[in-house]
């Protein structure tokens, strides 16, 4: 059973076409032009703008947890002008092949996630219209932060195009590039926000469980590494395979 497919190519499905090259060695980032994200004005978590009678399974969660660690590790890692280059090819194959992208993919996968929500039956349908906005605008601006942070990176790289090629930047790009990570962190967070944080903590616990149990750490559980999981986790990671 794979670990964590979207590390692995995936050929079933064209979501599965799409491989998570992000998270892996990448340190510390910041941010840039950023695009204005829905976090509360007064500084407060974002909440549902609607009630919402039940979420999805974490099984559903779990990938677009993974992408955030990855964004997190982005963060951490252009703080370093040196992991430039690195980033900015991780981020062209982030966005690259067309429809058929892990862009395109964890998009697909918030709105799987969205579209499993169930609502109060008695909720106003304009409340539910303005939440299932605010969650899509959240994910949307972590796209545009992370593609408009790749531009910047392909312009600030000496051999251009996220070469191999050295960075020598001034300290206002830098901390555009630093800022920019951090809008897409923060975007992404909104996003975070809206989920109940017994989820959240759920699917941290699951991806950490699980990174435990591959103990070869080829990114596939075995039969004998499952054993590893709790039997509801064990159920729960399943049913995140064979969906995504």
């Amino acid at each position: 059973v794979s670990r964590r497919s979207i590390l692995s190519t995936c050929t079933n499905s064209a979501a599965r076409a799409a491989t998570l090259t992000l998270l892996t060695t990448i340190s510390p980032i910041p941010s840039f032009a950023v695009t204005t994200d829905t976090t509360s004005a007064l500084g407060g978590a974002a909440q549902s703008t609607a009630r919402v009678q039940s979420y999805p399974s974490i099984s559903s969660l779990e990938p677009l947890y993974e992408f955030k660690l990855s964004i997190d590790a982005i963060v951490t890692g252009v703080s370093d002008p040196s992991n430039w280059p690195f980033i900015q090819k991780r981020l062209q194959n982030f966005f690259g092949g067309f429809i058929i992208n892990e862009k395109n993919y964890f998009t697909g996968v918030g709105i799987s996630y969205m579209n499993e929500m169930v609502y109060d039956a008695g909720e106003l349908p304009n409340y539910v219209l303005l939440d299932k906005e605010t969650r899509f605008e959240a994910l949307e601006n972590t796209m545009n932060n992370l593609e408009s942070l790749k531009s910047v990176l392909g312009e600030n790289i000496n051999g251009g195009n996220g070469g191999n090629g050295n960075v020598s930047v001034s300290a206002d790009i830098v901390n555009d590039v630093q800022d920019l990570a951090k809008s897409s962190q923060r975007s992404l967070q909104v996003f975070f926000d809206m989920i109940p944080s017994e989820d959240v903590k759920a699917v941290e616990e699951l991806f950490v469980n699980v990174k435990k149990a591959d103990a070869n750490g080829d990114g596939k559980l075995s039969e004998d590494e499952m054993n590893y999981l709790s039997p509801m986790e064990r159920e729960i990671w399943k049913r995140r395979v064979d969906k995504f």
